[in-house]
């Protein structure tokens, strides 16, 4: 029953990327001349916020954050929100299906970014260098496949900006993991993740709508007007498929590991570029799929070479999910049991310092990749 539940959940988790994508591009085409990316990120993260909040509405609590991670949360929403318009203005320009090729990049930038600023996880093994090596070719190929008459400043900027997306996201995941350690060094409650998906939400929707109103907010509802009901049906597929693709991968996540979720956004990719192209008719030729092929495989490769780099098996957490707000596992063997019944101090620091590990993993996914 569980095994069906999580393959269900998965499944709907891929459609929902998919009609995320799709529904956001062809609602951007049927603007235009118009360019409405950030209203279109403002009108996602308006509904994303609403539905993440009804949880705590039904509880009648708030979304509450630890003290010492405020500046943190501060961050991961603000690249979080970079991110999402960056993706959405890349989809002005260049195919979906490139753009999430693109996306799949992200490893690389990680791998960059924690080796510079020498944060936990920069040191890389030799299997980590090959598989980014595989995205590197994949990138490029994928590139230089694209239609010589598709070769102009569209590109460019395309891919100029869903680069940026996979930086912004990157840090995203930089500053999820120093919020952990942080919480980890004191000692402190774990980070709460439904609280941190709520409030990235509703922190992009306000940046975003302030930037729409000083941009002027009718250049958004004027087009969507003038193109109804079509504009307003992709506008409600956009936005209830982006809450549904960012909420069930944080479910598959309480169902899995860091490392099987890594593997499993890589196939995300994988079905979303097929579905994508196949509903665009973009054309596919041998080496545009040669380079999406090397980009997945080099994010798959990437995961689980990290995995192996930090000892952590890719095996199914055992163990129910917890009912609390935080919504990580619960495991068999969780650092409250070793303490309760273990008699040595020595052995107790171990099982604590081992499941604080583990929960700097799982929310390291579930506030950084649950995107992306």
């Amino acid at each position: 029953a569980r095994a069906s539940t999580l393959l269900l959940l998965i499944a709907f988790w891929y459609a929902s990327s998919a009609t995320c994508t799709a529904s956001s591009k062809r609602l951007l085409a049927t603007l235009a001349p118009h360019r409405c990316a950030l209203q279109l990120t403002c009108a996602q993260f308006a509904i994303t916020t609403l539905l993440s909040a009804s949880p705590f509405v039904l509880r009648c609590s708030l979304p509450k954050l630890p003290r010492r991670v405020f500046f943190h949360v501060a961050g991961i929403s603000l690249s979080y929100t970079a991110g999402f318009s960056l993706l959405n203005l890349s989809l002005l320009y260049v195919p979906a299906s490139f753009a999430e090729t693109l996306r799949g990049l992200e490893p690389l930038f990680s791998a960059v970014v924690s080796c510079g600023l020498g944060v936990r996880g920069g040191a890389l093994n030799s299997w980590c260098v090959l598989a980014v090596l595989v995205l590197v070719s994949g990138g490029i190929i994928s590139c230089w496949s694209q239609p010589a008459a598709s070769r102009d400043r569209g590109l460019y900027a395309g891919t100029s900006f869903a680069l940026g997306a996979n930086l912004a996201f990157t840090l995203r995941s930089v500053l999820t993991t120093s919020a952990q350690d942080t919480l980890a060094r004191a000692w402190e409650e774990k980070l709460p993740a439904n609280s941190v998906f709520f409030y990235q939400h509703a922190c992009g929707f306000m940046v975003t709508l302030t930037l729409w109103a000083l941009m002027g907010g009718s250049r958004f509802v004027d087009p969507m007007t003038s193109r109804a009901p079509t504009s307003w049906w992709l506008l409600a597929g956009s936005t209830c498929s982006f809450f549904l693709y960012n909420r069930l991968s944080l479910s598959v996540l309480l169902r899995l590991d860091a490392v099987a979720h890594s593997v499993c956004n890589a196939l995300r990719r994988a079905a979303t570029v097929a579905v994508a192209a196949a509903l665009f008719a973009t054309p596919v030729s041998l080496a545009s799929v040669l380079g999406i092929v090397l980009v997945i495989g080099g994010s798959a490769g990437y995961a689980l070479s990290a995995a192996a780099r930090g000892g952590h098996a890719m095996q199914p957490v055992r163990g129910e999910v917890a009912p609390a707000d935080d919504g990580l596992l619960s495991t068999a063997g969780s650092a409250a049991e070793a303490d309760a019944n273990t008699a040595e101090s020595g052995e107790r620091f171990a099982d604590k310092s081992a499941g604080v590990y583990q929960e700097v993993l799982q929310t390291q996914m579930e506030c950084g990749d649950a995107h992306i």
